[in-house]
This record gives structure tokens, sequence and C-alpha cells, in this order.
């Protein structure tokens, strides 16, 4: 035989004595092993973390915050106090740098805390407290710190009082933009309940993709799994900046507005021109040009624009599972549902420009900078489409009934074809890439390593 085929057995025999081996259950004799204590006596002190170095971007103090009056005036007058939760713990959230102050965004949604002292407390590269750095500042918004800068902090935290003991530190996300990346960006409404919303949120961002949203910022209180890997894969392709909220309720629910409002308002500030602040379930529709040539076109010191809104009958519920993309491109909610009435003010949503005001609600922003104006969108040049289901067990389901009992007039208002036919395109593509799976089989593994592996592929159920 010739040398090489007796090499050949040789190792193929031992690959078989070695699996055989390996999938032998060893037998341990518990009588021989020994016990070993092994004692930890030393742990990092500040004295041994090497020096930080202090970067051109963190080599900066200052001494005053931006506006601080025009702030402390707010705060007096209850700006932003609004659905408090008054036993709400101190949790931060986020630490926005930008090129004059830190802002820190926490879950504690107190109606009394407003205007009242917080103090900010800095930590280096090695998250050791910076000497003689603690900064009293107060909180506003409602939910909000506004935070000196300090040459060589990597971290920042809070703490109710100078003594306490200060909260985990968060790093610092930088907005030291000199110029806004995106001319406009999306704040979607607070994510809460395990009901699921994947299809909602795809189409959302696909339809505001297509009318030139480019960053779109949600903050997430509970969430399903399958919504979660749709916000992953924006947040994976550079479209979206998910939060995720860690508060101590379980059943606080929609009451947690202030929270997710400035979270996404000190967010987006610096980074997003305009900042649309709807929920995931209202569509801005552009009608006699787009949205992004309609603001270029407005004054300069135009700081917030007024939408009208009309509720759409939405008459089923969302997909709650994906079974393939023929039923998601038949549930496109902008083709399925037009039965409306008159859009009207009665509850608008607002563009704003994040840098030109201090504070916003649902409906309206607060501490506009001087000069700047409020203008109203007229109707024939955008309005929101807001698809409401029709079912006991969403909020406000009855609006319809209410309409009908004030004589409105109804009507059906369609999409242009072509936009919806883009958009089931769109959304068909990221719901299939995030959702279409198969399984492994035999085709798919080499022979070689079918043989190798056979006692794990036996595990997982591919029989080769």
């Amino acid at each position: 035989m010739p040398f090489d085929k007796i090499f050949l057995h040789i190792a193929l025999l031992i690959s078989i004595l070695t699996l055989y081996y390996l999938n032998k259950k060893p037998v341990i004799n518990l009588s021989e092993l020994t016990e070993k204590v092994v004692y930890v006596d030393n742990v990092y002190e500040k004295k041994d973390f090497e020096k930080c170095e202090v970067e051109t971007w963190n080599n900066k103090t200052t001494s005053e915050i931006p506006r601080i009056e025009k702030l402390k005036s707010l705060a007096k007058y209850g700006i932003s106090n609004s659905e408090g939760l008054e036993d709400g713990q101190l949790r931060l959230i986020s630490a926005f740098l930008y090129e004059d102050e830190i802002v820190v965004t926490t879950s504690r949604q107190r109606t009394t805390q407003l205007g009242t002292p917080v103090y900010c407390r800095y930590f280096d590269c090695n998250r050791v407290e910076i000497p003689g750095s603690i900064y009293k500042s107060f909180f506003f918004p409602m939910t909000s710190v506004h935070c000196l800068r300090k040459a060589g902090a990597n971290y920042i935290s809070l703490s109710l009082t100078e003594n306490d003991e200060p909260q985990e530190p968060v790093p610092f996300i930088h907005r030291l933009y000199k110029e806004p990346q995106y001319e406009l960006g999306v704040c979607s409404g607070q994510l809460y309940g395990m009901d699921a919303k994947w299809m909602q949120i795809a189409e959302f961002v696909e339809h505001h993709k297509l009318i030139g949203a480019r960053m779109f910022y949600f903050s997430v209180f509970e969430i399903d799994g399958m919504t979660r890997m749709i916000l992953d894969e924006y947040e994976r392709s550079g479209f979206a900046e998910v939060s995720m909220i860690n508060t101590e309720y379980t059943n606080a629910a929609m009451m947690r507005h202030m929270v997710q409002i400035h979270e996404c308002f000190y967010r987006a500030r610096k980074q997003s021109k305009w900042l649309l602040h709807v929920d995931h379930d209202e569509f801005l529709i552009p009608t006699e040009q787009p949205i992004l040539k309609y603001i270029k076109s407005l004054n300069s010191f135009t700081a917030e624009l007024v939408l009208t809104m009309r509720k759409i009958a939405k008459f089923e519920e969302s997909l709650e599972k994906y079974n393939n993309i023929e039923e998601v491109s038949n549930d496109i909610q902008s083709a399925k549902y037009n039965f409306t009435y008159e859009a009207d003010y009665a509850a608008p949503k607002i563009m704003v420009r994040p840098d030109k005001v201090e504070a916003i609600l649902l409906h309206w922003s607060f501490g506009m900078e001087p000069g700047y104006k409020v203008k109203v969108v007229p109707k024939n040049i955008a309005t929101l489409n807001h698809y409401r289901t029709i079912s006991p067990k969403f909020l406000w389901s009855d609006f319809m009934a209410k309409k009908m009992k004030e004589n409105e007039k109804f009507m059906h208002v369609t999409l242009p074809e072509g936009y919806v036919e883009k958009l089931r395109e769109n959304v068909a593509k990221v719901v299939g890439y995030v959702f279409e799976k198969h399984s492994v089989t035999c085709d798919n593994i080499p022979p070689s390593l079918q043989f190798a592996a056979k006692p794990y592929l036996k595990k997982i159920r591919i029989f080769c």
C-alpha cells in the first residue's frame, strides 16, 4: 500500500479516536479533590491608576451655565412641570456634551423638584471623582440638569446633596458640532408595553426617510423582542439612536412623557437642525412641496412650526408576528386606511429648532431665543396623519363616534400610488432583512466539517 494512503488511514483513525474520547464523559473521583482557598486582599486604589491624558476636546472648563438666568426664570414659573410621579428615584439616562455646557437627563419626574438643587459630579477616565469639582445646579427642564464643563472629565454623575453618594457616572455623548449633521430629525414618542410594534416602527421610519428625515430618536421603557430587533437594525445602519430607560416602576405606562421628551430633545440638540416630535403612529404628510424644501424656504428666525392633525380610523391591529414578506406588504397602514375627517388644530404637534428653545412639551415649546418666531403651517403645505386603532383596548379609540356626534364631515384621503409602492418596497426590504431566516442544512456544510462536527450537529438535530 502506498505510503500516502497508509498515512491517510492513520490520520483518519486518530481523528475517530479523538472524537470518541472527547465525547466520553470524564469520571471525576470527588475524594481525590483538595480544597484550596484563595484570598483576594488587594483592590485597586486611586493611586494605582495611570494618569489620564486630557485630549484637546476635553481641555475646557466653563464658569457659568449659558442662559442661566433664563433657565431659573422658566423653572420658577413651573415650565415643563407635568405628569409627576412623586416618589421618583434619581436615575441617570444620558449626558450630552455641548461646547459650553453638559446636560444630564434623568428619569426622576417629581413635580416638586423643578428648580431644586442638584449637584454635578465629575469623574476622570478611570471613573475617579475629580477633587474639588462639584457644581451646584438645579432641575430644569423637569427631568434634566445643566452642568458646567470641567477639563479632564470623561464621566459625570449627579447627587441630591453635596455629601450624597453619587449615582454611577455615565459617559458623555458628544454633541460638539459646529453645524447640525442633519436637516431633519424625528423624535418618536415613548415606547412602552410588550405589544408588538415592529411593523409600525418600520413603516414610521421608512415613511419619514422618504420625505427627508435622516435621524430618528427612540426612548424605550418596555419593548418586545421583535420590535427591539427592528430598532437594533436602524441603530446599526446609523438611522436611529435608542435610549433604553430603566425606571423603578412596573406600571407607569404612558406617564413618562417628560422623561422621553427631554431625553430626545437634548439628544437632537446640535445634531438635527429641525426636530419633528410625534408618536410612532403619526406620519408627517407634505402636500404642495417636499418638507425639506419648505423648511429651507422659511425665514431664518423661525424656531417652531405648528402642524395640524387628522386621525385616520385603523380597523385592525398591525401584524404581531412575522410570517412572510407578502403579509408585510399587505399591511402597510398608509395604503390600507384612509377614512378620516378634516385636519384641525385641536391637538397639534410641532417641529422645533432644538438649539433655539429651552424646553418642549407635547404641543408647544418654551424659552425661545429673542427674535425667533412660531409659524403655523397651512394645511395645504403639510399635515399629520394619525393612524388610530378603533378598538376598546386602546386609549381614545372612540374618536370617530365623538366626531359623528359633532356632525363632522368624513372623507377618504389617499396617498399617491407611487409613494405607497416605494414605501411598501422599503418596509419589506428592512423587515425581510431582519426577520427572513432559514435553517442550516447538510447542503450548507462542507463534507469535511460534517464528519468532524457530527456530535455537535446531532445536538442541534442536523443529521448528515
